[in-house]
């Protein structure tokens, strides 16, 4: 054990120990998506030309690159009522499309996570969407077609 004699190493000590606490903390109650780069900010229709030129997926995007955002619980935007429109479409929930990430929205992703096999932590990022399947659009109708 380190004894400290002066005043001020006991307190850049504390002040030490208490940064790390912090930052500790901070780092430790950052989402388990946190290999995303920034949060989802809205909702977006990604066309595919060459494969399917007839439909669309509504998925949670941010601007510059989309497989690499998040969304988690508090949350609030298109992103997240793209994901909440999957969910429905495609795993049978019946969730308010409000936009709103609250308990129903993580109830369901992590029952989700844990079907594609992912870490059922309700925290949406890069592995979750790559393991959902998500459903296609009809750009002429808007129904769906399927989920893949």
């Amino acid at each position: 054990m380190i004894k400290l004699r002066s005043g001020r190493a006991k307190s850049a000590m504390a002040t030490g120990a208490l940064l790390a606490g912090l930052l500790g903390g901070a780092l430790a109650g950052a989402p388990s998506a946190a290999a995303a780069d920034s949060p989802c900010s809205y909702g977006s229709y990604v066309y595919n030309k060459v494969t399917n030129p007839t439909s669309y997926k509504y998925i949670p995007y941010v601007t510059g690159d989309w497989s690499d955002c998040w969304l988690d619980r508090g949350m609030s935007n298109t992103a997240v009522r793209a994901l909440q429109k999957n969910l429905n479409s495609c795993y049978g929930y019946k969730l308010a499309t409000d936009g709103v990430f609250g308990g129903l929205t993580e109830s369901a992703l992590i029952s989700v996570q844990r079907k594609v096999g992912v870490a059922a932590d309700g925290d949406y990022g890069p592995k979750t969407r790559d393991a959902m399947v998500w459903a296609n659009y009809s750009m002429e109708t808007g129904a769906r077609i399927s989920c893949n």
